[in-house]
Order: C-alpha cells, then structure tokens, then sequence
C-alpha cells in the first residue's frame, strides 16, 4: 500500500465512520436508556400530561443486552498439548492492559451494534507486554475482502484531540495567546503497512504525517460479531427489540394517564351554573379594592362564583336551579393495563432469549433443574456467542503474540469461565462420586462454579501442604492408634 492508496482509503473509511454514526448514536441512546423515543402525545396538551410522558420510558433494553454479556467470562489461555493455561502470557497480554474488565465492553459493542473490535500492537517500551485495546467500533472501518467476507482486507481508525494553537493576534511579547482547535488523525492500515494522516478542525484535505511496517502481518483490529450473513452483512441483536421498547413505553404511558385522571371515582355535575348573577339576571363581577372591576391575566373580567361545597360524608351539597344533576364516573381498571405490560415484557424477552425469572415476579422457589429448564434458551445464545468469542480470541491472542515478538506456533486456545446456573449441592455431590470412581482430584476441582484455574493451582498447593504437615500426619496416625484401640476392646 503506498501513500496514495493509503489516502484513497482513508477518504472512503472515514466516510463509513460519518455515514453509521447516525444509526450507531440511536442504538447507543435505546441501550443506556437516555435517548428513547417517547410516546405520541397530540398538540396542545396540559404541562401535566408533559411530565407523564417523560415518565414513561423504562429501559429494559439495557438488561437483555447484558444478561447474555454477564454469563461470558475468559479466565485464560492454553497452548495446544499444555494442561495448564499459559500464566505468562494471561499476565502480560491480558492482564497488564486491563482486559478483564474491559473485554465486557467488546461484548456490549457486539450485542448493540454491528461488532465489537479487540486491537492488538507491539509495546516499543515493553516489548514483552504487547498492547490490547477494545476499540470503539463508531470510529472503526473494517473493509471487508470481497472473495472473502470473513476477512479484513485493510481497516481505518480515526479519533479527535483538542489541540492548542497560536493565536494570529498582534500582542506584547510578554503575552502569549492560543486558541482551541480540534486536529482529526486517520491510520490506515493493511497487511504490510500502516499510514498516518491528520486534518485539523475536521475538515480540509488529510496531511501525511508518518508510515511504516506492520509488525503483525496482518489487519490488527479482530471484530466480534455474532450476526453475519453469508455476504458479511451485520444485524446488531437490538435491532427488532427497539419497536417492542417503543410499545412498553407507550403502554407505561397510558397507564400513568390512567392512573392521573381515572384511577379513582370521579364526581360529575351537569346543567350547574356556578356564575353569580343578580336579581335582574346581570353577572355579578369581581372588584379589586378601589372598586374596579378585576381582570384575569387575558384582560377579560372576573365573574363572582358560588362554590360547589366541599365534599365529605357529614356534608350536603346544595346547588340552585331544577336541572342540575350530580352522579359518579366509575374509575378504570389499572389490572388490564398491567396485565397487557407483563405479556409484552414476556414478548420481548422471549425475543431476546431472557429467562422469565429476570422479570422476578414470574417464578420463585424453583430448584436448580427447573432453573437450568428455564434457562435453556439463554444457554442457548451463549453458546453462540462463545463461538464468535472462541474464533476473534484465538485470532487476536495470535496477533498479541507476534506483537510481543514471540513465534506464534499452534497459537493459543481460551478457557471458559462458567456461567451456567447451577445447584451448588447437586454439583458438588456429583464432583464427590466422581473422585470416588477415580477422577483426578485436580479434575474435580476445576468443576467447581466459580473456581478458576489460578484458585485451583492454589487449591493443589494447598492439599499438597497439608499433606505434608507433621502435624497432621501426627493426627492422623493419632487417629489411627484410637482406632485400632477401640477395635481391640470391642473385640474382647
């Protein structure tokens, strides 16, 4: 790739970026919940009918995209033919970039856009301590190979940094002025090469800054998508669960106007005439202390009216002339819009593979097989999530390693974490069977939930200690002695 190849690809790529970062800012709005369409509300309406629909977004989006997200976690990585993960290479290339924590965001990413990107490059101050970033796919172009949709043909990155430049107005040479400007950098990136380019308060041409050689031999971003047709096409999951969000809050919206204006017994008065009029059937006005007659805020007058009473069980109400009638609107039943609320939450997790008991009032006090059943479909997405995440890991430890200038042989394969819902009894009585038939006392403790493979070196070095201990050994042969004792006089 030389530099105006690389130029011509920066244009394009940056062009994707702009072109998807309408979609990407709408996703992202409906995920955290801070940009969800609200309900319709017609032209006109009361300040209080306002505030009920700001009310009305619950964001449950948020929750189906991390429910999936929360059961995947990566505790190491192994090399082919080894029995233990690769404890240099989880401290060096993981660990040292902070990607326990941060590798849940490349899963969000992927889950409510159309990938997440791992980036990987060499550390010219540590070379042993490669660098790993999650990269955000809004400022990422991965153009794909047209023979082949799953590769990466060549990529474009590009981010802004505020910059401080000398201002162009005549001061003293004791003053100094500077203004704020933003400066726009594009890397261009292929097999072979890599190319850098800036253009400052986005827009202008791009300006060639730097070039060189890519250690890695290959694009270093690795996205994770779990959506991909044949033709590489991506499909965020959030997508179709977008319009069921928009009906939940149209739904929680009518009933917040439900419950505002006719959750309770409202009392009706019709042919009731509450303006004061004297005997010759003249309005009566209201008059302000000078004896002028008083104005309401649109300048029209005043009438003096007659209050209705107020209402109570020790009261009458009273009202003159022979038409007027007083009777009761019976309230709404708020049940059937709780009812249409719970089976529209149930339709949208079904949608997203969420177990019924997130919703917490659907199940309770269910044993751990029920549990598991219950369960079965979100394991289900899991499984293919941890597909992608098995095949963009490998590549990306393969990527990692060369960065670290090491020779990536039969690379790196990653150990699961287990996130399955399980009964901690029942798996527990069945690791305690099998060691009785003869399974490994390592083997078993990998079993446990919850236990890593850095707790259970710890948990072998541990047994290996007590094993060793005079002082149990003393107990024990202690034990045997009262043992044998016991024996002896039971015999006789």
């Amino acid at each position: 790739m030389d530099q105006s190849t690389a130029l011509d690809r920066l244009i394009i790529g940056a062009g994707e970026i702009s072109r998807k970062k309408t979609d990407w800012e709408h996703r992202d709005g409906y995920f955290h919940g801070t940009k969800q369409r609200l309900p319709f509300a017609p032209e006109g309406v009361s300040q209080e009918y306002m505030e009920l629909r700001e009310q009305a977004p619950a964001n449950w989006l948020g929750l189906a995209m991390n429910t999936p997200v929360q059961r995947i976690s990566v505790e190491g990585f192994k090399k082919p033919g080894q029995a233990r993960p690769d404890s240099k290479f989880w401290e060096n290339a993981w660990v040292a970039n902070g990607m326990q924590r941060a590798f849940r965001l490349a899963l969000q990413a992927m889950m409510v856009h159309d990938f997440g990107v791992l980036s990987a490059w060499e550390n010219v101050d540590k070379r042993s301590q490669p660098i790993s970033r999650v990269e955000s796919g809004s400022r990422i172009h991965l153009e794909r190979d047209p023979q082949d949709p799953t590769r990466t043909a060549w990529a474009v990155k590009t981010y802004t940094e505020r910059i401080r430049a000398k201002s162009q107005l005549v001061l003293p040479a004791n003053l100094q002025a500077s203004v704020a400007q933003s400066r726009e950098w594009g890397f261009v990136y292929d097999d072979h090469t890599w190319f850098r380019f800036y253009r400052d308060n986005g827009s202008g041409m791009w300006v060639y800054a730097a070039d060189g050689v890519n250690p890695l031999g290959e694009c270093p971003f690795t996205p994770l998508s779990l959506n991909a047709d044949a033709n590489g096409d991506l499909y965020p999951s959030i997508v179709p669960l977008i319009p069921q969000q928009d009906a939940l809050n149209t739904i929680r919206f009518n009933t917040l106007l439900a419950m505002q204006f006719s959750a309770y017994r409202q009392r009706v008065f019709t042919a009731y005439d509450p303006v004061i009029k004297d005997e010759d059937g003249k309005i009566v006005w209201q008059k302000n202390a000078d004896g002028t007659i008083k104005l309401d805020t649109q300048g029209q007058p005043m009438p003096l009216l007659s209050s209705p009473g107020r209402i109570g069980v020790d009261r009458a109400l009273v009202f003159p002339g022979k038409d007027t009638r007083v009777f009761d609107l019976p309230e709404s039943d708020l049940n059937n819009y709780v009812v249409v609320l719970q089976e529209f939450l149930t339709q949208l997790f079904a949608t997203g593979q969420i177990p019924p008991q997130y919703l917490l009032n659907k199940m309770a006090n269910l044993s751990g097989d029920a549990m598991a059943g219950a369960e079965s479909t979100l394991q289900a997405l899991i499984s293919d999530i941890w597909q992608v995440v098995d095949d963009a890991l490998v590549d990306h430890a393969r990527k990692l390693t060369r960065a670290a200038g090491q020779s990536v042989g039969k690379g790196h394969t990653v150990v699961r974490g287990d996130g399955e819902v399980r009964s901690f009894a029942q798996m527990i009585d069945a690791i305690v069977k099998l060691v009785q038939v003869g399974l490994p006392r390592q083997s078993a403790f990998e079993m446990v939930p919850g236990a890593t493979p850095w707790v259970v070196e710890d948990w072998m070095k541990l047994a290996e200690q007590e094993a060793r201990s005079p002082y149990l050994q003393t107990l024990d042969a202690k034990d045997a002695a009262d043992a044998e004792a016991a024996a002896a006089l039971g015999g006789d």
